[in-house]
């Protein structure tokens, strides 16, 4: 979204300090988190009428493709099943149900893993490395958005063909 307008205010102490806080642990600008508050209110309103556009690089695309998931590093070989619910050229969303042996967590030391899936059209399975990213839990399954960071020439490839 373009920023092309300035808006200056005086705010409490309280209030200053409280958006400061918040922006530390959010790791954004103060402007950010006053810019992001604005637009949540005036959305509960809907008297906002912003944008919707797609902000992530890649876009993605809906697919359901049953998944093979394997926690990543040397000796791993416990293996687990889920489902591919969408995916782009930067990553995936993958739905594991509740009661899967595997687990995923953000933590960075932790947060590898490597996922077999077959593409609609496709007769090799493509194998990606992932990291985690976000997770979220519904009551049979939880959500995991997962970031590409490692595949081979064929999968990375069948992977843009088939998102082309």
């Amino acid at each position: 979204m373009k920023k092309d307008s300035i808006i200056c205010f005086r705010v409490s102490r309280d209030l200053h300090e409280s958006l400061l806080k918040v922006s530390q642990e959010e790791k954004r600008s103060l402007s950010s988190i006053i810019e992001i508050v604005l637009t949540k209110f005036l959305k509960e309103r809907k008297m906002f009428k912003g944008t919707n556009k797609e902000r992530r690089q890649h876009p993605r695309k809906a697919i359901l493709a049953p998944a093979l998931i394997k926690k990543y590093g040397p000796g791993e070989t416990k293996l687990d099943t889920g489902a591919i619910t969408d995916i782009s050229l930067g990553g995936a969303r993958i739905t594991i149900p509740k009661d899967a042996k595997c687990d995923i967590s953000t933590d960075l030391q932790t947060s590898k893993f490597e996922i077999v899936i077959t593409l609609p059209n496709e007769n090799r399975p493509i194998r990606l490395t992932c990291m985690s990213s976000r997770i979220v839990d519904s009551e049979e399954s939880i959500h995991v958005g997962a970031s590409f960071i490692d595949a081979d020439f064929y999968s990375y490839k069948a992977l843009q063909t088939y998102l082309t």
